[in-house]
């Protein structure tokens, strides 16, 4: 299956429920909504060149036509309607997934700047606030099958570089922040170590193999059991753990060794399963980990590839390896 299928597929049938919350009620409106004007890639790319070219650009003739629009409006975004500019936005985001992590932080970064930019005719903010809530929506809730940290970055950087919040505010964005550079996709994946069924000691780093995929996961967890049962029946998993690609650890980072040897059954025997037996991952934060389960995949060094990445996500990525 190829990726740009996954990427049609996952743009069908991601739910709206990772870009609730972002509606704004503004008050009047002084001409009728525009179609979004969507990125012109020149004739000549193609491919790689092309996805690159997209994401990079998708917003600048959006940004462009803003500069002719001036009103308030419930239903307009920068003069175009907000189920379009949700619609783009949801387009935006598979575009970035499609292409290297530091092309759509850069992207993200372009983005960014062309919003800070708009603050300068529209006082109001109207727009600017648009664009960070659903950043945030899709990119911060853990619930969002699009989540990514590393790419909202750029947009915590701009809202503390724009001072758009209060005292209050700026302190909950500092603590995004400092979440999502820790463990931050380019970057060493912070050692730990784990104990297994057998009670001997293990470290991450002392782990071999292409790549890692490190899930914690309680035992018990409805949530743990569908990503685990999704892991299982993958035949792309299975082939890149028997090609030794691919090494699977399972970690459980709580204290109730009962409840986590009762659900050992649940993993395969050809997984490495443990438990950080001096619980530094929960209360050290050597990993911020916002909810269970969670999933990294870690280069043959431990360098992070995805950090807390979805299900469907990690699946698509894969598929490129």
């Amino acid at each position: 299956m190829t990726k740009s299928f996954f990427i049609t597929l996952l743009f069908l049938t991601i739910t709206p429920l990772f870009f609730s919350g972002c509606n704004f009620h503004y008050k009047t409106v002084e001409r009728g909504p525009q179609p979004f004007p969507t990125v012109s890639v020149p004739s000549m790319l193609s491919g790689q060149d092309a996805a690159e070219y997209a994401a990079e650009h998708f917003w600048n003739r959006y940004f462009d036509s803003t500069a002719s629009w001036s009103g308030i409006s419930d239903t307009l975004v920068g003069g175009v309607r907000e189920q379009d500019m949700t619609d783009a936005a949801r387009e935006y985001l598979l575009a970035l997934w499609s292409i290297p992590y530091d092309r759509a932080f850069k992207a993200q970064e372009h983005l960014m700047s062309l919003a800070e930019k708009s603050l300068e005719r529209d006082t109001s903010g109207h727009i600017y606030d648009w664009f960070t809530a659903i950043m945030e929506s899709a990119l911060w809730n853990p619930l969002s099958e699009m989540r990514n940290e590393g790419l909202y970055i750029p947009v915590i950087e701009s809202v503390l570089r724009t001072r758009r919040t209060g005292e209050h505010y700026s302190t909950y964005y500092q603590q995004q922040l400092a979440t999502c550079r820790k463990n931050s996709p380019g970057n060493a994946a912070a050692d730990f170590t784990f104990t297994d069924a057998k009670g001997r000691l293990h470290s991450l780093y002392g782990t071999s193999g292409e790549y890692t995929l490190l899930l914690f996961s309680n035992p018990g967890c409805p949530a743990c059991r569908e990503i685990v049962s999704m892991l299982k029946s993958s035949p792309l998993i299975s082939r890149m753990v028997q090609d030794d690609r691919l090494k699977l650890l399972s970690i459980y980072i709580d204290e109730d060794l009962g409840e986590w040897y009762k659900g050992l059954s649940d993993y395969p025997a050809e997984w490495t399963t443990g438990y950080n037996q001096d619980l530094a991952i929960r209360d050290a934060l050597t990993y911020d980990i916002r909810a269970i389960p969670s999933l990294y995949l870690l280069d043959r060094d431990k360098k992070v590839f995805f950090k807390d990445i979805s299900p469907s996500m990690l699946m698509l990525q894969l598929e490129t390896f």
